[in-house]
C-alpha cells in the first residue's frame, strides 16, 4: 500500500483529482466529478423543489456527457473500438442507464422532467423497526391509522400529498398505543423525489446507481492506458489541508462505483420527531476519529490503561467467523477494563473492519432512547460507506432484571430501581455471526475522571440491538431473539 498526499475536495473528501498529467481520460473524469457535485446539490436542495429540479437537470447533462467526451477521445486510446461496443451493450441493457439518456433528450429539447415528492412515514419504537425501516411492509394511510402499534411499527405508509407534518403527527396521536412505548416511539419522514417515468426509484439513488456504472465504465478504459485502479482511504490532515492517503490497488471498484457518501441517501432526505410531543429529534451526534500519533505515543509510553491489547493477524483473520469476532471482543473487552479501572468514562464507540483492517472509528452521544434510535441508523450507514464487513460497538449501559409494567410493556433498565451499570463490547460480521460480553462494574466512589470502579467477571452477551440495523443492512438474517435477550436487545 502507497502512501502519497492528496489534497480532497472541500465539498466531499471522497472527491480528489484522479487522472495523472496528460490522461485523455481527464474530460471524463471531470464530468464525473461534476456530476458527484451536483448530486450533493441535489441534496442539499432536497426540500426546495425548484432548487432540486436545477440540481437534478445538471446532474442527468454531466452523467450523460462522461460517454460523449469518452468517444470524442478514442483516437488516444488502444484498443477503444474494440472494446467500447461491449461496454455499450451492458449500458443499453440497464434501465437506469437508458433512463438517464431518455432524460437528458428531455431536458434539453423539452424542459424539466415531470418529477413529484412522496412523504413516507415510518413509526420506530425499538432497534428490529428503525432496521426494518427501509424495507417493512406498506400500508394505506387509512389502514396504518386503524392498526395498533406493534403492527403499524412493522410497516411503513405514504402520507396524503396535502398534509402537513403536524398535521401527520396529531393524526398519529390517535394510534392505540402503551405509555411506555409512547414515550420511547419517534416518526420518521421521508421524502422520496421520483420521477413519473421512473415511480418507484427514488431520484438520489438513481444518480448514485448511473455514477457508479460510468465510474466503472472510465476505470476500465484507463486499463486500456495501462493505469492500475485504486482507491484511497485518508488518515492524517496535515497543515496543508492535504491528506495523508492510503492507495490500494484494485481489480474493481467496491459498492458499484459508487462513492461512499453516495451509498445511501437517507439520512439526507429523513426527518425524526418524538411521538409523545412531535419535538424534532436532533440531540444526537457521531464524530469521525482522526489517528493522532501524539496520542498514540501517549498510549504506548505512559500505559493509562495498562498494556495495551496486541491484535493479531492470525486470530482476526477475516473476522467472518465466531472464534475470530470473538477474539476481537475478547480484546476490546481487555481495554474497556482498563479503561474502566483508570477511572474514566469509556465512552461510546464502534470500530469499523474490511478484510481483518481496521477502516474507520466513530464516537458517538445521544441524549435519550430516540438520538439512540437515530445513531443506531448511523451506524449502519457508516458500515455501507466504508464497504465494512466487520463492527464492533463498545458502550456503557444500565443492566436490570426483566420486569413487565402493567399494561404489558417492558420496562427500561434505566428506569429500573435495582439497575447496576455495565460496558458492552459486541461485534457482527457481515456472514452473520456475531460475538458479544458484558462487563458489570460497581462505582465505589468519586467521578470522572479520578472514579474508583470495582469491575466484574466477563459474562457472555449476545446481539446489542443497537447493531441490528447495520445488520439488515447487510442482509443478515437474524435470528428470532426470546426471552431476556429479546428484552436486552430492545432496550439499549
Amino acid at each position: 500500500m502507497e502512501e502519497i498526499l492528496i489534497k480532497p475536495a472541500s465539498w466531499c473528501e471522497y472527491e480528489y483529482r484522479a487522472c495523472p498529467d496528460g490522461c485523455p481520460l481527464e474530460a471524463a473524469e471531470s464530468r464525473l466529478r461534476e456530476a458527484h457535485r451536483r448530486w450533493h446539490e441535489c441534496g442539499e436542495s432536497y426540500l426546495d423543489p425548484d432548487d432540486f429540479r436545477d440540481a437534478l437537470n445538471s446532474a442527468i447533462q454531466a452523467l450523460r456527457n462522461v460517454t460523449f467526451v469518452l468517444q470524442s477521445a478514442k483516437s488516444q486510446i488502444p484498443d477503444f473500438d474494440s472494446w467500447y461496443p461491449s461496454e455499450q451493450a451492458k449500458m443499453r441493457a440497464d434501465r437506469i442507464l437508458r433512463w438517464i439518456v431518455d432524460s437528458r433528450n428531455k431536458v434539453v429539447k423539452q424542459g424539466d422532467l415531470k418529477t413529484h415528492s412522496r412523504m413516507m412515514v415510518h413509526l420506530v419504537v425499538n432497534y428490529e423497526e428503525e432496521a426494518a425501516a427501509a424495507n417493512s411492509e406498506r400500508r394505506s394511510w387509512e389502514e396504518f391509522l386503524r392498526a395498533d402499534y406493534v403492527a403499524a411499527a412493522k410497516s411503513t405508509t405514504e402520507a396524503p400529498v396535502e398534509l402537513t407534518v403536524d398535521e401527520v403527527m396529531s393524526a398519529l396521536n390517535e394510534t392505540k398505543m402503551s405509555m411506555m412505548a409512547r414515550q420511547r416511539a419517534s416518526v420518521l419522514f421521508e421524502r422520496r423525489w421520483v420521477a413519473d417515468d421512473m415511480p418507484d426509484h427514488e431520484l438520489l439513488t438513481v444518480l448514485s446507481h448511473a455514477y457508479g456504472r460510468l465510474r466503472e465504465l472510465v476505470m476500465n478504459c484507463h486499463k486500456l492506458l495501462g493505469y492500475i485502479p485504486a482507491i484511497v482511504s485518508y488518515s492524517v490532515l496535515d497543515d496543508t489541508e492535504s491528506r495523508l492517503a492510503n492507495v490500494e490497488e484494485i481489480d474493481e471498484y467496491p459498492l458499484g462505483g459508487r462513492l461512499p457518501c453516495m451509498v445511501s441517501s437517507r439520512s439526507i432526505r429523513t426527518t425524526r420527531r418524538r411521538f409523545s410531543d412531535g419535538s424534532v429529534i436532533t440531540e444526537f451526534r457521531s464524530h469521525r476519529i482522526e489517528s493522532d500519533p501524539e496520542v498514540r505515543r501517549f498510549l504506548a509510553l505512559e500505559k493509562p490503561y495498562g498494556e495495551a491489547p496486541k491484535f493479531s493477524v492470525e486470530a482476526l483473520g477475516g473476522l467472518q467467523k465466531v472464534d475470530q469476532l470473538n477474539a476481537l471482543v475478547s480484546l476490546y473487552a481487555k481495554l474497556a477494563v482498563g479503561i474502566l479501572q483508570s477511572g474514566q468514562d469509556h465512552g461510546w464507540f464502534t470500530h469499523y473492519f474490511r478484510r481483518g483492517v481496521m477502516v474507520g472509528s466513530r464516537l458517538h452521544m445521544a441524549a435519550d432512547v430516540h438520538g439512540k434510535q437515530a445513531v443506531a441508523s448511523e451506524v449502519a450507514q457508516t458500515a455501507l460507506e466504508l464497504d465494512a464487513d466487520a463492527v464492533v460497538m463498545i458502550n456503557e449501559a444500565w443492566v436490570a432484571r426483566a420486569r413487565v409494567t402493567p399494561d404489558g410493556d417492558y420496562l427500561p433498565p434505566e428506569l429500573h430501581p435495582e439497575r447496576s451499570e455495565a460496558v458492552f463490547v459486541s461485534a457482527a460480521a457481515r456472514s452473520g455471526v456475531v460475538a458479544g460480553r458484558l462487563l458489570p462494574f460497581r462505582v465505589l466512589d468519586g467521578l470522572p475522571p479520578a472514579r474508583r470502579v470495582e469491575v466484574g467477571e466477563p459474562q457472555p452477551a449476545g446481539l446489542v440491538g443497537l447493531l441490528t440495523p447495520t445488520r439488515e443492512a447487510w442482509g443478515c438474517d437474524a435470528p428470532p431473539l426470546i426471552g431476556s435477550e429479546f428484552w436486552r436487545a430492545q432496550r439499549r
